[in-house]
């Protein structure tokens, strides 16, 4: 029965790249926005010069974290290192909506 439920190698290997993917693709946009809303409150000068900054930021942060879910030692690790990127961001904005 246990071997009905543990898949070949082979599934478990595409499976792990089917994750990572998913995450290099909607893991990473999702950190970029949240990081792009955050920095923009938060990068001082004019309010249009701190989103322009932050959104060209957010590129660079895409592409890291895109990166960084294919080079990391596991699919499960790569999606708990995202998830904990995307928290400080997503509790800064939080914390802004709850004091203003």
């Amino acid at each position: 029965m246990s071997d009905l439920l543990t898949p070949s190698p082979q599934t478990a290997y595409r499976l792990a790249i089917a994750s990572r993917t998913l995450l290099a693709i909607f893991g990473s946009y999702l950190f970029a926005a949240l990081a792009a809303a955050s920095l923009s409150l938060l990068l001082p000068g004019p309010r249009a010069q701190a989103v322009l900054g932050a959104t060209m930021l957010a590129f660079v942060l895409y592409c890291a974290m895109a990166i960084w879910a294919f080079s990391a030692a596991s699919a499960t690790r790569a999606w708990l290192i995202a998830l904990a990127c995307c928290a400080l961001p997503a509790l800064h904005l939080l914390l802004l909506e709850a004091l203003s």
